[in-house]
Formats: structure tokens, C-alpha cells, sequence
């Protein structure tokens, strides 16, 4: 509320009163009007309106702190008026070019007094003398002015200057005006300023992510590594705004770097890594693996000159897996060009450069072994073919084209199993065989030519199926032969053993001989004895190899054993050893051929009885398992070593020990009883522990119809 005048109030008091009310009024519209913006250039601008509005000047000029915060620059002057100083165009160009350096000049006439907060009136161009601020007075042709500084937080932010009018100084009313509103001045540039910096600190950020994000894009869409390399490159340089960049690929166990992209230079990368030699900045960097900024290169001993007129460096590591890979290296002709944002920026860039490199070496020495492999396949002469566990070929070979009869230019890569081997059913049936059991599965087919093929189909997780084919025509021709040979020759032997036999008969019944003689002819009924089993045996298995079908259908197994258990008896008795029989009450009944089977275990059981020593023990248990029958056959004799293991179900293969040299046999015992026993579907096999004893196991598959 204002109190009207009374009677003893003077005119000079109202006339105070009066100006403390302007006074007041103009600093509330100095505060209203800056506070209306937050940009420093518009501020800067309406700030100068308000100088010139709120005091009688020449013109003003507002100075303001540059964004390096090292000096002052001209922000913003008023329009020139007739009988103002001339600036010129020139003048005025250089003027805001140019920065007014205040670090280090307290004791500077004009602005360590600004430094100190104070307010300066300049009368004339003497004050001047000494001052850094005389040659910008001189380009602005100041001559008389009032100046105030702008403080925010102790700290010099700005200047605003007054010229004094023509002819006169500047009223000290206007300079206390001016003095009253600076501090309001000083708050609205200070704000303009943090929020210019905010602002241009968000655009920076946005700006960087924007460019990494597109760096992620594009790198992540190579797998090029000499484009990986250029491309990193370009994008340092951008950001940086330097003026030559390299990337060098560093061994760490040899201390050795090679450059592999380069652009700015004039000499190539072999001149470059030559010009370098051991003992530079990069190598300095990549041993220590820290980045480093060299703001003026001239003081460093170990920067080396690749091109000319450099003054700053940047040089970043590429890290990987905790070791430097490589070298990013950044050349500018500005002295102290590079800042903490553009090591930063190269710090990710070089991050996500290790990456895409180590990517693209990856599937650079994939492809390289995938060529390898590519070419390894071609040459083999086998069917090879990978199916994935969508039933999709992911592999197939030149050989598997050839003989399977496809078409050589066609691609079979993607392709389900089922469509291209759609013509095929023994493929086809095999492959859906092995599905269904999901298991290996090996067995022999047919295909287009007539050509045998030995087909292993192998279940690989994560993978799907690999299928191997091995072509074994001429060892099934081989065989064929072998087989032939030894029917043959076994025939054609059977008739002199048979005359051998019946001479000796006649000389049995005719002659009368002493008891060497007879012992003489005992010899010869054995040997001719031996070799007739041999023949025999040979003539079964040759049967058996050739694919003499078995007269299956149901056996009871119990049955099978028993007259087994009778054959052996006499044996067993003759060497004292017992014959233990375990079965259980109900026993499934087997598919097979009665008479192989029979087959199967005299041999076992007997050899059992055969290799025990007398007084021993041989059992034979029988058990159902689900689906199949097992029988064990187990004695306590003299065991079979691990090596002998290996190859007992070998033909001709015996155990030659000591203990075994009176014990005749061919050696073709087990291997028929393992033909006959896989015949059947079934299987053998062997525990034994040599002088513990031995145990056969036999499993077969359950008639399905019993």
C-alpha cells in the first residue's frame, strides 16, 4: 500500500520516491520479460532490448561465457544509431570469433575487477591500457562505457556494457539501475545456460544412441570382416571429427600389431606398421590395455608421424575376452581436438567393433572349415547325409547325388527326407524304421544298380540323423566266393575221409594188430573224426552266412534245454561235474528254429562242461524279461583273459593256453552260435574273469503270438 504525500513530505522525497518506485518497476520488468525464455541466444538478445530501453546508451553489448568455459564471448549487441561508433562488418565478425580469455587475470585493470564482481566505469581508452580486453574495446570501437559483470554462484558468467552517450557520460542513475538489475540478469543467463547444456546434453546422448544403434545395425548385418573394419572406422571419425584413423590387429603374445584399415593416410598399412615399428603410442595402449588421449602429440616420445600436420591423437584398445585384440587409432590437425565424450563414444564403438570382429572371425573360420568339410565330403567315397529333427536334409554329398540317382543340378539342402526319397522305399522304410525305434540302426540294402550298401543310421541331439552308406559289393562278391569255395572244397573232401574211414575198418576186421598198431589206427578215426566236424562246421556256418532261412515258430525253450541237458550228461558225468538247471514255472515261448536252438546251447553248455575243471560246477538259469527270454550259462572253470574277450566269438579263434592244448575244437563253435543267435533277433554276450569262471548270456525275443 502507498501512502499518499502529507504535508511535510518535500519534493525532493517524492521525487526519490518516485525514482526507487521506476527503479523498482523497471527491475520487476527486466526479471519478467528475461524469465520469459530459457534459450541463451533469444535471452542474450532480449537482454541487450532491456538495456537499451531501461538506460540512455549509445548502444550495449552483452558477453557471455563460452561453452568451454575458458573465456568470454560476444553474445549480443544493439543495432548501431546515427552518432554511434562504427563497428564495421569486419570488426564485428572478428569480435564474435574471438574469445576474451579470463583465467589468470586477477590483476587485470578491467576484468579482474569483473572477476571480482564489480561494476567498471571506463572514462576513456588509457583505463584500457594493459587490459586483455583492450583489443576487443578497439574492434568495437569502445572508447566511454559502464560495465557490469553477471556472477552466478561467485563465478563470472557474463558482462553487460553500456556505451556512454555522445558527448556525455552515462547517468549515475542508469548505472545504479543497471547495477540493481544485473543480479536478475546474472539468474536468467545462469538458467538459460544450464538448460542450454541440459538440452544439449540430452541431444548429445540421443544423438550417440541414435549412432550406436545404427553402428549395431550395421555391424550386426556384416559378417565382412574387411567391412567391419572400414565401417568402425568411418563411424570413429564422424563422431570425432578427425581427420585419420587406423585399426590395427595386436598379438599380445608376440607383441606384435598389423594394420588391416586405414583412411586419411598416404602411405599404405605395410608403411604404416614399418613407420611404427616397436615402441609407439598403440603399442603403449595395447600392452597396458588403457585408452589414452594425447591432446598435442609434439610432447610425446613415442608418437611416430604417418601423416602430415597431426597435432592430436586418440587411440582406444579393442578388448577381447580380457586382452587386447586390436588398436582403434584417431589422428586430427586440431591441437587438443579429442574430449572425454569422443573417448567414450570410441570406448562403445570399440566394444561393439570386438564383438562383430569376433563374430566375423568365427564365421570366417567356420566357412573355412565348412569348405573343408564341403571338400572332404566330395572326395569320399561313401553316402553321407545329415537329417535335421524337422526331417529336413541339411547335408547330402556329391557321392550320395550319384548313387542314390538324383539330379546333379538340383538343391536338396532344406528339402524333407521323405519328398526326395520318395522313390526310394528301402531308403525310405529304413529311415522310418530308425525313427520309430529312435536308435542306431545298421543293417545292409539294395539300392538302384544292384549294388549292396552296408547303411548305418546314427541318432546325433541336437542334430537330427546322420546317415552313412558304405558300398561292400565286392566283400558280399568276396564272400559269395569264400562261400562257395568252402562248400565246395568241404564236399569234395567228405569222400576220401569216407574212404579213409572204410580201409580202415577193412584193416580193422582182417588184420590183427598189436597194441602200438591199434593206438596207430585209434589216431587216425580221431583225426579223421576232427576234420569231419570241421567240414561239417564250415559247411553250417557257410550255410548260415549265405542266409539260409530258419523254420521259425513257437518253442518252448524249456523242451530245447532239456534234451540239451541230456546230450551233455554223459559228458558232465565223466568229469564228475554238476549240471544245476534253474527254471521258473511259466516260461513265454520263443520265435525260432528248434534245432538251431538246440544248436545254440549244446554248444554253450558244452563248452561249459568242457572248459571246467573235473569236480566243478556249471549252471544254467532261465528267467522271462518282459518282451524276452534270457538264459545265463555259467561254470566256475578257468575264465577268459580280457584280450581273448576281444575275439572269442571269432571263427576260427581259440584260447590257446596250457590248460586248454588237450581240449579239441575247431574254433567255429561261438562264432556259429552268435550267427544263429542274431539270426533270431537276438542277442550274446560275455562275462568272464580268468580263473574265476565264465558266463554266457543269451536273450531272445518272445513269440508274439503265444
Amino acid at each position: 500500500m502507498i501512502n499518499k504525500p502529507t504535508e511535510t513530505t518535500t519534493v525532493e522525497e517524492i521525487n526519490r520516491l518516485r525514482s526507487e518506485n521506476e527503479r523498482l518497476q523497471a527491475v520487476s520488468n527486466v526479471t519478467s520479460m528475461l524469465g520469459i525464455t530459457l534459450d541463451v541466444n533469444q535471452l542474450l538478445t532480449n537482454l541487450i532490448s532491456v538495456v537499451d530501453n531501461l538506460v540512455e546508451c549509445n548502444r550495449s553489448l552483452a558477453l557471455v561465457l563460452d561453452d568451454d568455459e575458458i573465456g568470454l564471448r560476444l553474445g549480443a549487441a544493439s543495432k548501431e544509431t546515427p552518432g554511434s561508433s562504427i563497428m564495421g562488418a569486419d570488426n564485428l565478425k572478428r569480435l564474435k570469433n574471438a574469445t576474451l580469455i579470463i583465467y589468470n587475470v586477477d590483476d587485470d585493470p578491467l576484468v579482474g575487477r569483473w572477476l571480482r564482481g564489480e561494476a567498471v566505469y571506463v572514462e576513456n581508452e588509457a583505463f584500457l591500457s594493459g587490459s586483455v580486453f583492450q583489443r576487443f574495446a578497439q574492434l568495437a570501437q569502445l572508447k566511454s562505457f559502464f560495465s557490469v559483470p553477471l556472477l552466478a554462484n561467485n563465478r563470472l558468467i557474463g558482462t553487460v556494457i553500456a556505451e556512454s552517450p555522445a558527448a556525455k557520460a552515462l547517468a549515475e542513475d542508469d548505472r545504479e539501475l543497471l547495477q540493481a538489475t544485473a543480479i536478475n540478469m546474472a539468474i536468467a543467463l545462469e538458467n538459460a545456460r544450464q538448460h542450454s547444456k541440459t538440452v544439449q546434453k540430452l541431444a548429445t546422448s540421443m544423438n550417440e544412441m541414435n549412432l550406436l544403434h545404427q553402428v549395431d545395425r550395421e555391424l550386426n548385418n556384416t559378417i565382412a570382416l574387411e567391412h567391419v573394419f572400414s565401417m568402425t572406422l568411418d563411424w570413429a571419425m564422424r563422431f570425432t571429427n578427425a581427420n585419420a584413423a587406423m585399426l590395427s590387429l595386436y598379438n599380445d603374445k608376440t607383441d606384435t600389431m598389423r594394420t588391416v584399415a586405414q583412411i586419411g593416410y598416404e602411405v599404405n598399412n605395410e608403411q604404416i606398421d614399418y613407420l611404427r615399428g616397436d615402441n609407439s603410442i598403440e603399442h603403449r595402449v595395447a600392452r597396458t590395455s588403457r585408452p589414452e588421449i594425447v591432446p598435442d602429440v609434439s610432447l610425446d616420445t613415442d608418437f611416430v608421424r604417418a601423416t602430415p600436420n597431426t597435432r592430436a591423437k586418440l587411440v582406444v584398445p579393442v578388448i577381447l575376452e580380457d586382452r587386447t585384440a586390436a588398436i582403434i587409432s584417431l589422428e586430427s590437425k586440431k591441437l587438443n581436438n579429442f574430449s572425454d565424450e569422443h573417448l567414450a563414444f570410441v570406448e562403445k564403438l570399440s566394444a561393439r567393433a570386438g564383438v562383430a570382429i569376433d563374430n566375423a572371425r568365427l564365421y570366417t573360420e567356420t566357412a573355412q572349415e565348412r569348405e573343408k568339410l564341403s571338400i572332404i565330403l566330395s572326395k569320399i567315397a561313401d553316402v553321407v547325409l545329415v537329417v535335421d529333427e524337422n526331417e529336413r536334409i541339411l547335408l547330402i554329398n556329391q557321392m550320395a547325388i550319384s548313387v542314390l540317382r538324383l539330379y546333379n543340378d538340383q538343391a536338396y539342402v532344406g528339402k524333407r527326407f521323405e519328398e526326395v526319397f520318395e522313390f526310394m522305399p528301402s531308403v525310405l522304410e529304413m529311415y522310418r524304421k530308425a525313427k520309430e525305434g529312435a536308435q542306431a540302426l545298421i543293417q545292409e540294402a539294395t539300392l538302384p544298380g544292384g549294388r549292396t550298401y552296408h547303411v548305418n543310421l546314427m541318432p546325433q541331439p541336437k542334430i537330427g540323423w546322420i546317415i552313412v552308406m558304405q558300398d561292400i559289393t565286392p566283400f558280399k562278391e568276396m564272400d559269395q566266393l569264400k562261400n562257395e569255395l568252402v562248400a565246395t572244397v568241404s564236399h569234395d573232401l567228405k569222400q576220401p575221409l569216407s574212404v579213409m574211414s572204410g580201409y580202415l575198418d577193412l584193416l580193422d576186421m582182417h588184420r590183427q594188430f598189436d597194441d602200438m598198431g591199434l593206438n596207430f589206427i585209434a589216431m587216425i578215426e580221431r583225426s579223421i573224426r576232427n576234420m569231419r566236424s570241421l567240414i561239417d562246421d564250415l559247411l553250417d556256418l557257410a550255410s548260415i552266412e549265405s542266409g539260409a532261412k530258419l523254420k521259425l515258430q513257437a518253442v518252448q525253450l524249456r523242451d530245447v534245454l532239456n534234451n540239451c541237458l541230456e546230450n551233455i550228461t554223459p559228458l558232465a558225468e565223466s568229469k564228475q561235474i554238476k549240471v544245476l538247471y534253474t527254471l521258473p514255472e511259466y516260461l513265454p515261448q520263443v520265435r525260432g528254429d528248434p534245432s538251431r536252438l538246440h544248436q545254440v546251447f549244446v554248444n554253450l553248455i558244452g563248452n561249459a562242461v568242457k572248459y571246467t575243471q573235473p569236480s566243478g560246477r556249471v549252471q544254467v538259469r532261465v528267467e522271462s524279461r518282459g518282451q524276452s527270454v534270457h538264459v545265463a550259462v555259467e561254470d566256475n572253470g578257468m575264465g577268459i583273459s580280457p584280450e581273448d574277450q576281444a575275439r572269442i566269438f571269432d571263427r576260427f579263434y581259440r584260447v590257446r593256453r596250457p590248460e586248454t592244448e588237450t581240449i579239441e575244437g575247431t574254433g567255429l563253435g561261438l562264432a556259429i552260435v552268435k550267427k544263429l543267435v542274431e539270426a533270431h533277433n537276438g542277442k550274446i554276450g560275455l562275462e568272464s574273469h580268468l580263473g574265476e569262471g565264465s558266463t554266457f548270456h543269451v536273450t531272445l525275443p518272445v513269440d508274439d503270438e503265444s
